[in-house]
């Protein structure tokens, strides 16, 4: 998934608003790593807003910061 992180800190969840490119698929709102089928998180809400709640075990991540 390619995702606009903002702020320090772990990944807990990724707010649908802000992913860009989902690279996995969704089954049984579970998102499923493609190549290895982990479960990399479970789909849940908060209000109206949707987001990943991240598995901190089945993930790695990379990426730069982004200056405004």
């Amino acid at each position: 998934m390619k995702y606009k992180k903002i702020g320090k800190g772990r990944i807990l969840r990724c707010w649908e608003s802000k992913i860009k490119n989902l690279y996995g698929e969704i089954k049984e709102e579970k998102l499923v790593c493609n190549n290895c089928d982990n479960i990399i998180g479970e789909i849940e809400s908060k209000g109206k807003r949707n987001y990943v709640k991240m598995n901190r075990e089945e993930f790695t991540y990379s990426g730069r910061k982004i200056r405004k």
